[in-house]
């Protein structure tokens, strides 16, 4: 299995069998679909109030789009071009 391992310490460590690879590659797979569900939960709780009661007192009810930085028109910088261009002009 492939497991994310950047400073390739499986490799160093022989403890690591096929099957303890593979149990890896499950709990990390796991640890990814439970950080989106997360994620997940806090859109929802931002965007409707006190739709999910444990996130009550942590989540901050947002106006806008959360889903904006995805558009293809979108650009941290966009603004300030703008602002440059017309002080260049």
């Amino acid at each position: 299995p492939d497991l994310y391992d950047p400073f390739n310490n499986i490799e160093k460590d022989k403890k690591w069998t096929e099957e303890r690879k593979a149990f890896g590659l499950l709990v990390e797979i796991n640890n990814g679909r439970l950080a989106m569900l997360g994620i997940f939960g806090f859109l929802v709780a931002d965007k409707l109030p006190n739709s999910v009661p444990l996130l009550k007192n942590i989540a901050i009810p947002y106006d806008g789009n959360p889903m904006i930085p995805f558009s293809g028109a979108f650009s941290f910088f966009n603004d300030a071009s703008v602002a440059v261009a017309d002080t260049l002009n």
